[in-house]
């Protein structure tokens, strides 16, 4: 009893299921429940034929049965007629208005017949040469069917020879119809915001960079927006309806500028110049002889590429081949020398080949349906490869951000290198010269004195060999100082503020807080020198009466403050001349801070701050 109840049940559930949904019955689609949605594939048969005649019911026997098993219509090059015939039955009790809409954009000419009394009905025309304009992207034809009514249809497609044909055609309810076309326009909407933040960020990216590479990528994202529009319908919502045929053109030159500029962008993002140089050079004569190769045969020698088809596309394929397996090397030498650039781009490239190995084998072929949602696998691979490329854009960005600043820091550094030079040159020159004039000019200018001393007795030439003696004393003084090692940084600064304060009305003071007395020679000499040039700048330029300088000494660093109430600088000008760049150049020898603060009319303030490792 309980097996005859379970068998029972499964019974009605089966029999409920069979309601709910659309039959099919030896090509005739019954219609159970509000909601359809069929592939007309599965519940009809294709027949073809090589000529081109008007259809009739009378010409079916010239078509011959197409035998295959396919989910999609597939008309190959030879073929120039086909139709499709199929039954309706609305098994409910309202009026029902179904939608047969097609995928592939560029049909030429499709009409759909309705069978009444053994004579053909046209009940709607479609296609590019039926200068009929659609109001949405895809081609579509209304079914009307009346309560309980059954109808027979026909659809009869024409296309050019040499031509192949890939479609689904679908017949649905006019809700599913337009629900699906709800979900379709977020998801396009969605990609063509993808498709122009990306182009403003390579914009953006180009004008700051200013590097080709970023110019290619943004010309590839506008070109193959251009070419996935074309191939979801776009061309027929915005052509006019006498120039339709136009949107094939748009679509075939899309597709060949796409691929002319991705090549060229990878040549560039994979530096195949620079590591494979020969390979780029023949990739490049590749490309732009396919492009001319094939736009020269659609749009100016069409009948000879009609008769010689599949010469041509065997052609076409071979170079596309070609370029395939250049890039594929490329990427794989250019791993060597940057792995994570070329991943990323690798598996961007990896989801765009797919997606359009699979739209040449669909449409060429007929061996492939990759879609879903009713878009076709390009539109997924594209928007994938898009967010992978942007992503390895990012990436080189951040490298060239990093090459620059590399190179920044060793020019910095090789300037680093000339100034101390300079600077160290400087310091050897002032003690040459200082040596010479105390050793040797000071030396005979005091046997000069004694030799005319005995022979003479002049005191006022006496007094002007004392002058001039003083005077080369002084100037050697200040160009060599007393040994720091011996008397110090404070009492070398205390015997040049003396002789300062001998020949110049300046004020100074001079005081140490802490200050270290075991000073690194080498940062006494930089700091002497520092304290030296800013009292020269000080009595050249600052017409100061006050001058104050400080020392101290803390845990981790010794500071020189220095103080005048000159006339100050103006911010915009700020510190100049070779004097303050040598002060830079020695602060910056001990990695030291060098802070200028100056304001017209009320002085300057320098602070130099030496890191107590340093000294």
């Amino acid at each position: 009893m309980k097996i005859g109840c379970f068998s029972i049940c499964w019974l009605l559930l089966f029999l409920f299921s069979t309601c709910l949904s659309p039959l099919h019955s030896n090509d005739t689609l019954v219609i159970n429940n509000a909601r359809v949605s069929e592939n007309l594939k599965h519940f009809s048969k294709v027949f073809i034929s090589e000529k081109e005649e008007p259809f009739s019911l009378q010409s079916l026997s010239q078509y011959s049965l197409l035998d295959d098993d396919r989910s999609f219509f597939y008309l190959d090059f030879d073929v120039v007629q086909a139709y499709s015939e199929f039954t309706v039955k609305n098994n409910l009790n309202e009026k029902r208005e179904m939608i047969l809409s097609f995928s592939y954009p560029f049909l030429e000419d499709v009409k759909v017949y309705r069978v009444m009394n053994s004579l053909l009905t046209l009940e709607g025309s479609v296609g590019i040469k039926t200068s009929k304009k659609p109001v949405e992207r895809l081609w579509k034809a209304p079914i009307l069917l009346s309560p309980k009514q059954q109808a027979s249809y026909f659809v009869v497609i024409n296309k050019s020879k040499g031509k192949p044909l890939a479609t689904d055609i679908t017949l649905q309810d006019k809700d599913s119809y337009y629900s699906t076309s709800a979900f379709q326009s977020v998801a396009i909407g969605s990609y063509a915001g993808l498709i122009l933040l990306s182009l403003l960020f390579t914009t953006l990216l180009f004008v700051f960079i200013k590097r080709r590479l970023f110019l290619l990528y943004g010309l590839y994202l506008t070109v193959l927006f251009v070419f996935v529009g074309s191939y979801l319908g776009y061309t027929n919502v915005f052509l006019d309806s006498e120039k339709l045929d136009a949107g094939r053109a748009i679509y075939v030159i899309s597709i060949e500028l796409s691929t002319a500029i991705f090549i060229l962008f990878a040549q560039q993002i994979l530096m195949a110049k620079k590591y494979l140089p020969k390979l780029k050079r023949t990739v490049v004569w590749v490309i732009v002889f396919q492009f001319m190769f094939r736009i020269f045969l659609h749009f100016m020698a069409n009948s000879l590429y009609a008769s010689q088809v599949e010469l041509f596309m065997k052609l076409w394929y071979l170079s596309i081949i070609f370029l395939i397996l250049a890039l594929v090397y490329e990427i794989f030498i250019y791993l060597k020398y940057n792995p994570k650039v070329a991943s990323y781009f690798a598996v961007s490239y990896l989801f765009m080949a797919i997606g359009s190995i699979a739209l040449i084998l669909h449409h060429s072929f007929g061996l492939l349906k990759f879609s879903f949602y009713g878009f076709p696998g390009i539109f997924y691979a594209s928007a994938i490869e898009i967010l992978l490329l942007t992503a390895t854009l990012t990436m080189v960005v951040g490298q060239i951000y990093q090459e620059r600043n590399s190179l920044s820091n060793k020019l910095v550094l090789q300037q680093q290198k000339f100034l101390n030079a300079f600077v160290q040159g400087q310091e050897e020159e002032r003690k040459r010269v200082g040596g010479e004039l105390h050793d040797n000019i000071g030396s005979k200018i005091a046997n000069l004195k004694r030799s005319f001393s005995t022979k003479y007795t002049d005191e006022k030439m006496q007094k002007e060999f004392d002058t001039i003696c003083e005077d080369v004393r002084e100037v050697a003084h200040r160009i060599t100082p007393s040994e720091i090692s011996l008397v110090g940084l404070s009492g070398a600064i205390d015997e040049l503020l003396a002789t300062i304060k001998k020949t110049e009305p300046l004020t100074i003071n001079f005081n140490t807080f802490q200050f270290p007395e075991n000073l690194n020679e080498n940062v006494s000499t930089h700091l002497f020198r520092i304290v030296q040039e800013l009292l020269q700048n000080v009595i050249k330029h600052a017409n100061a009466s006050l001058v104050d300088i400080q020392l101290f000494g803390h845990n981790n660093s010794v500071t020189l403050s220095f103080e005048d109430d000159g006339q100050g600088i103006a911010k915009k000008i700020g510190p100049s001349g070779i004097g303050l760049k040598n002060i830079k150049s020695r602060v910056a020898q001990m990695n030291g801070q060098f802070l200028f603060d100056s304001i017209p009319g009320k002085g300057t303030s320098v602070l130099v701050i030496i890191p107590t490792q340093y000294t």
